[in-house]
């Protein structure tokens, strides 16, 4: 499902307005007449209101290289966001290279700001300033103060205009140092560990998936990662078509459109691929237990994980609920009958598939087999009876709730430019997340049965990551 941006034709949206000049079409739209009638018998009410206000006006086009633009100006916030997008995450990475696109977030050079004055400006207004590399994006963030939005733009742009030259075997050492380190910082949360988020990734979508490939890859990837290796992916990716930027907060609207033409039109164009083909996900019929990877780790942490294929709107709109479903309950320790420090359970959508992973962390090792049995079960009841109405009227609060907590969030992740950029990068459509949550707010228990009838029935993976385990 990609978009193909040299067709002019407008995806008209109720909530959202578009710029005139080069206007986007997307090849997934949403089907507004079944919208209203999934909502049709919700009466007009507080709830309703709430609903309608978390719809978002943003303008959304192209410039003629193709770069995408998404511009949100609320003059509410004391800072500007901004972001780009690479259309290119985890997913590229072949197994050899597992790792790679993670190492060259690090790497990804600076342009040349035009005198030192105008860096040290930027760094005057800076407020923040990260980097984060998913499945299927990489994006690049900078947050300042309004007079600091021209630099902001600038430092952006001349990141896509460096070159692939930019990028200096001292940087690539430099950074390697960085890298190692977060590796092993990050060890303590074991499902976010290199091995242990591999395991779990190749668990859940089968060895050689474009979805198996991890976020730190393989430790000694890490280590032997060459200048050439970054180059070569540089040149890959850096290109307007495969680019989103993201400006939102309080800015001018004219000004910065203005400034976006002068900086990001530059940027080289190259053909991206229309047509993405999905391998078939195998996921593995292992549980698998092992160490734990941080020396200092004391708890148990267990991991169920379900590869949802052919992942839709409605399927991510169901399996968010019971996500929230599933925390609201396992928040009250007397559903637990024993000791658990916390539980989580997570839907992620990605471009051609999907996952729902449930997390446990617990004291004693002797539970391991209690806690499998316990939560699979309860899993399980979902798809054999319907939730309560007070339940499902809950997890819809919450689902109201964590949008609501986005959009107030100008910051990095949890915010407003991720809100958009993963409805735009799964979803086609910027504001995908509002349709999914009017559908969420249409759902009847039944409705949630039948989809997780279709997805969780059978086994998920299962690992351990336990001290005990020599």
């Amino acid at each position: 499902m990609k978009m193909n941006i040299l067709r002019l034709l407008v995806l008209l949206t109720p909530c959202c307005s578009f710029a005139q000049d080069l206007p986007i079409k997307t090849s997934k739209t949403i089907n507004a007449e079944f919208n209203r009638k999934t909502v049709s018998h919700i009466k007009t009410s507080d709830v309703d209101a709430q609903i309608d206000s978390l719809c978002l006006k943003y303008e959304y086009y192209a410039l003629k290289n193709g770069l995408e633009v998404i511009l949100q100006p609320d003059s509410t916030f004391n800072h500007v966001s901004v972001e780009f997008w690479i259309r290119t995450g985890t997913a590229i990475d072949n197994p050899y290279e597992y790792g790679l696109q993670h190492f060259f977030e690090h790497v990804m050079p600076y342009g040349k700001m035009d005198s030192i004055d105008k860096h040290v400006f930027l760094n005057s207004y800076l407020k923040g300033s990260n980097a984060q590399v998913k499945k299927d994006f990489s994006r690049f963030y900078l947050k300042v103060l309004p007079e600091g939005i021209k630099p902001a733009l600038q430092r952006a742009a001349g990141r896509l205009l460096a070159g692939a030259n930019a990028i200096t075997a001292n940087r690539v050492e430099f950074e390697r140092k960085k890298v190692l380190f977060e590796i092993q910082r990050n060890a303590k949360n074991p499902h976010w560990s290199a091995e242990g988020s591999l395991a779990i990734s190749e668990g859940t979508f089968g060895k050689g998936h474009p979805y198996a490939a991890n976020g730190y890859g393989k430790l000694e990837n890490n280590r032997t990662f060459s200048v050439n290796d970054f180059k070569r992916r540089y040149e890959e990716i850096i290109f307007s078509e495969n680019i989103i930027l993201f400006v939102v907060g309080n800015f001018d609207m004219s000004r910065v459109k203005k400034l976006v033409h002068q900086y990001f039109s530059r940027v080289a164009s190259k053909k991206r691929p229309v047509n993405e083909v999905s391998k078939p996900i195998v996921p593995s019929k292992q549980s698998i237990s092992m160490k734990t990877p941080h020396q200092n780790d004391s708890l148990n942490t267990m991991v169920f994980s379900w590869a949802i294929p052919n992942y839709e709107l409605k399927d991510d709109a169901v399996l968010k609920l019971v996500a929230s479903h599933l925390n609201n309950r396992y928040r009250l320790k007397k559903y637990i009958p024993f000791a658990v420090a916390n539980s989580r359970a997570y839907a992620d959508m990605y471009k051609t598939a999907g996952q729902f992973q449930v997390r446990i962390q617990f004291p004693n090792a002797c539970d391991s087999t209690h806690v499998e049995k316990f939560f699979l079960r309860g899993i399980k009841g979902l798809t054999e009876k319907d939730l309560t109405t007070n339940e499902l009227g809950l997890a819809k609060k919450s689902a109201i709730t964590d949008i609501r907590g986005m959009q107030e969030n100008l910051g990095f992740q949890w915010s407003r430019t991720e809100l958009l950029g993963t409805s735009l990068v799964y979803g086609d459509d910027p504001n995908a997340y509002f349709e999914r949550l009017r559908i969420q707010q249409g759902l009847t228990s039944k409705q949630v049965r039948k989809v997780l009838s279709k997805w969780m029935v059978s086994k998920p993976f299962r690992i351990l990551f336990s001290p005990t385990i020599e």
